[in-house]
């Protein structure tokens, strides 16, 4: 098999192409969106990306994080500070290029960019109710689902499937929803995406009791599909809730 020999820009043209954001691109380096233009311009070659880019085109997720940049005494160069810092530059925490941990306590483990400009979020969440990890899921999730309903066309929807795992090791998918009226219905439910979703459950899942049982697992797939003319008439009706048919449950 012939070795890959992409550079930085191309991969970074290559995923462009398919709908990643630059905003996307530089979170996965963990960089700024800043770095990830100086590549398009060309004002960089950012070979020192090019690992971490080829694996983000080549299976839609990055496990490994570019390395940081370092002087002739091999202190790490600082790096520009947000608008507002106490100073302009500070040390950047040193990746080393490491693989990236999943990440714990309601924080988004990872994020697959499927083809045709999907995404799968994974998540996963403490158990106890009082973690406050489990508040920070609600923002993770509310978050993924504002992006996704932003990034809707004029004829085309995101839809959203989302797959739970229960603390008893339980797994359940919950009906496919338009990403918009998804973020209806969880600021209805005050923000709060988690307690909608074991209200869904409970309706769907009648052999587990929600109330005593926590969501520790959350599976968001987002993809694109074309609007049709039913769709154009039920949001000229005010998009009345339609009654779904309950998923079977199964095991894990």
């Amino acid at each position: 098999m012939a070795e890959d020999t992409r550079s930085a820009l191309e991969l970074v043209q290559t995923l462009r192409g398919r709908g990643v954001t630059t905003a996307e691109i530089a979170a996965e380096l963990q960089r700024s969106p800043r770095m990830v233009r100086k590549i398009l311009n060309g004002e960089t070659s950012g070979g020192v990306y090019r690992a971490t880019l080829l694996e983000l085109a080549d299976t839609g997720r990055a496990t490994t994080v570019p390395p940081r940049r370092r002087t002739r005494d091999n202190t790490l160069v600082p790096v520009r500070t947000k608008r507002g810092a106490a100073t302009k530059s500070a040390p950047p925490v040193d990746t080393g290029g490491r693989y990236t941990s999943a990440k714990q306590g309601g924080r988004l483990r990872s994020t697959t960019y499927l083809a045709g400009g999907g995404r799968q979020h994974e998540l996963n969440i403490p158990k106890s109710k009082d973690a406050k990890g489990r508040a920070t899921a609600d923002r993770e999730i509310l978050d993924r689902v504002r992006a996704a309903a932003r990034g809707q066309a004029r004829d085309t929807q995101k839809l959203i499937r989302t797959r739970l795992t229960y603390a008893n090791g339980r797994v359940m998918e919950v009906n496919d929803y338009n990403a918009s009226t998804m973020l209806q219905r969880i600021n209805e439910a005050n923000g709060n995406a988690l307690a909608w979703l074991s209200a869904e459950s409970a309706q769907r899942y009648t052999n587990l009791d929600v109330t005593s049982t926590p969501i520790t697992g959350v599976t968001m797939t987002v993809y694109e599909k074309a609007k049709t003319p039913g769709y154009f008439r039920e949001q000229a009706r005010g998009r009345t809730r339609r009654t779904r048919t309950p998923t079977p449950p199964r095991s894990s």
